[in-house]
Formats: structure tokens, C-alpha cells, sequence
């Protein structure tokens, strides 16, 4: 049975892991993004930078919410159970308040929110590209600070949720102890944490809704759905787009080879990196709610939410080092230093880029 594994000292561990693993990864790309990145990036390379450092700081906050003294006991660890849907953080052998873990529980969601902007983020910049929008200017300005800050609000509005509309409260904490006890062998007042019920059922089966718990998780919920739907919407437009145009301009170069190439591959980690908080983030959180939605909350199958929402930040990394090719031959050469790569060398179907108009700048697609 699954509640026989130790599962807090697995999901310590692997949580651990993960995060040393994203932080050598993360912090790595930066450098290849800063020192490596051809001028035919042009500003994106910056977007790039952007999400990487979010991520570094996304890995250490999933650190310091994990207990190292002596032993795992558990991780910041996602829980269901009938409507209920809560996110705990374990309370022993730490050096903060509960307080202070409410408020590091609040900005793990509000990373989480911030993570599914910084996506759109980057599908806007290739929806605009694409469809040559005088709105693409606006990235190469220092209005492009206004687009930065999109993430950060939106994790301020998901921090703010937690905090003010999914503090604990007396009834839903008598209602979670036998099942915390049952599940993970500790009481509940171990713990500290954010969310609730959706509603409650009385014994005629008369619906009870809580409408800060309930509003809280369908918003998130509508995020979380959006963002998936939007994601490949963006990806399916643009992929259209190139294609039509590299029919309509076969005959035509307007660009180097070398220059199509790089935002073909700039294209093609996107997809790749679209499948990834895809299968790690949207998916599972959305099969999660859903069965809380049902009345039929995971129990302590809900944590391996927190194990693939752990693992995001370490594999996110990895298409930029594969595909595109300054960084793919950084890699290399890191690894054998008597490697050399083709500079002419580029992934299948690399022709598959849109040209920019004559003496037009080649923005990243």
C-alpha cells in the first residue's frame, strides 16, 4: 500500500534532490544566456534570464521549506481529502513562527500563480512577433518592465488568496485530524496550513458551500485551465503561421541560414518546454482539483502534486541545453573539450522560421 512508504522522508528527499539539481542547471543557463546567447536573440534572451532566475528562487524557497535536522519529516506537501484541499508545511524542527511558515506557504502559491504568467508572458512576445504587432516594440523599450510585472502580480494576487481567504480554521482542522493522523502518523497541530473545504454535505445531504475556500480554488482552477488552453492555442497559431509563411516565401531569403536556424530552435524548445509544466504542473493539479470539486479528495495520493511541481524547476531547463545549438555546444565543450560542433549544424526542419521583412531587426519567435 502507498501509506505504508515513508512517504516524508521520500518527498524530502526527492524534493531535496530536485532542488540542488535546478539550482546547478538553472544557475548554468544563466551563464550560457548572458555569455553564449547570439545577437539574433535580441531581447528574448532576457526573458530567458528572467525565467531562470525565477526558478533559481522558486527551488530555494522549496528548500528552506523542507526540515534538515537529524532527519526528513516532510515536505511543503499538497493534501486531499472529500472536498477538502490544503497545502501543509510540518512545523517541527524549524526555526521559524507559524506565522512565518503561513507566509512562506503563501508565497510557494505565490510562485506557483507566477509561474503560469511567465508562460503566457512568453507566448505573447511569440503571438506579437509573429503577427508583427506594433506591441512587439514595447519589449524592446523599457516598457518592458510593465510586462515583467505581470508575474508578479499575479503571484501577489495568488499569495493574498491564501493568506486572507484559506487561513485554518478550528472546524476544518477537527475535520483533517483523523485523516492527517491516519495518513501521515502526526496530529494536525504539527502542521500549518493554507486552503480548506469547498463545502461540506449535512447527513441528509444538504450542500454546505464555503465560498472563500470555494472561490480561492475555482479561480485557481480557471487559471491553471486557461493557461493549458492558451498555451497550445498560442503554439498551434504560430506553428500555422510559420508554416504558411515559409510556403508563401520559399523562393524569397531575407535572412541568413544561420539566423532562420537559431529561431527555429528558439521555437522548438518552446513546444518541449510547453509539455513540461503540461505534464508536471497543469495536468496533475487539475486532475487534483477535480476530484476535490467530486467529493472525492486523493488523500495522500495528492502528493505527487508536490512531487512534480518539485521536479518543474530542474527538468524546465533541459530543451534550451539540447536544442539550441550556442548552448548545446557550450555543454559539450564543458564535457570534452575537444568537442567541436558544425557551426552549420541545426535540428531537422530548422527552416521552418518566419523571415522578417528586409532590413527589419529578427526578433526571437
Amino acid at each position: 500500500m502507498f501509506s505504508t512508504i515513508p512517504i516524508h522522508k521520500t518527498l524530502g528527499y526527492i524534493n531535496i534532490f530536485s532542488s540542488s539539481i535546478s539550482l546547478f542547471f538553472n544557475g548554468f543557463l544563466i551563464y550560457l544566456i548572458l555569455a553564449k546567447s547570439p545577437k539574433e536573440f535580441g531581447v528574448y534572451k532576457y526573458l530567458l534570464a528572467f525565467i531562470s532566475v525565477f526558478e533559481l528562487f522558486y527551488s530555494v524557497l522549496e528548500i528552506v521549506l523542507v526540515p534538515f535536522e537529524g532527519s526528513f519529516r516532510i515536505i511543503q506537501i499538497h493534501y486531499t481529502v472529500r472536498a477538502y484541499s490544503v497545502v501543509m508545511v510540518n512545523l517541527s524542527d524549524k526555526r521559524f513562527s507559524r506565522f512565518s511558515i503561513r507566509v512562506l506557504n503563501s508565497i510557494y502559491w505565490a510562485f506557483f500563480g507566477s509561474s503560469l504568467a511567465i508562460f503566457a508572458l512568453q507566448f505573447i512576445y511569440r503571438y506579437l512577433t509573429i503577427s508583427m504587432s506594433k506591441l512587439i516594440k514595447t519589449f524592446y523599450s523599457w516598457k518592458i518592465i510593465f510586462w515583467l510585472m505581470v508575474p508578479f502580480f499575479n503571484g501577489i494576487v495568488w499569495a493574498l488568496m491564501g493568506m486572507l481567504l484559506c487561513s485554518p480554521t478550528q472546524e476544518a482542522t477537527e475535520i483533517l485530524r483523523p485523516f492527517v493522523l491516519r495518513d501521515f502518523k502526526m496530529d494536525i497541530d504539527n502542521f500549518d496550513y493554507l486552503g480548506g473545504p469547498l463545502y461540506t454535505k449535512s447527513e441528509n445531504g444538504t450542500i454546505q458551500p464555503y465560498f472563500k475556500t470555494l472561490f480561492t480554488i475555482s479561480t485557481m482552477s480557471v487559471v491553471v485551465v486557461s493557461s493549458f488552453t492558451f498555451s497550445f492555442a498560442v503554439i498551434l497559431y504560430c506553428g500555422t503561421k510559420c508554416y504558411l509563411a515559409i510556403s508563401e516565401l520559399n523562393d524569397i531569403t531575407t535572412s541568413s541560414a544561420k539566423s532562420q536556424s537559431i529561431q527555429s530552435q528558439l521555437f522548438y524548445a518552446l513546444v518541449i518546454q510547453t509539455l513540461i509544466p503540461t505534464l508536471l504542473l497543469h495536468f496533475p493539479v487539475s486532475i487534483m482539483f477535480g476530484f476535490v470539486f467530486a467529493d472525492n479528495g486523493l488523500g495522500i495520493y495528492s502528493s505527487i502534486v508536490s512531487i512534480t511541481i518539485s521536479l518543474y524547476p530542474a527538468i524546465d531547463p533541459l530543451p534550451n541545453f539540447f536544442i539550441i545549438t550556442p548552448y548545446r555546444k557550450a555543454v559539450f565543450r564543458c564535457i570534452n573539450k575537444n568537442y567541436q560542433l558544425s557551426d552549420n549544424h541545426a535540428p531537422p526542419n530548422s527552416k521552418n522560421a518566419v523571415a522578417p521583412a528586409p532590413g527589419a531587426p529578427i526578433p526571437a519567435i
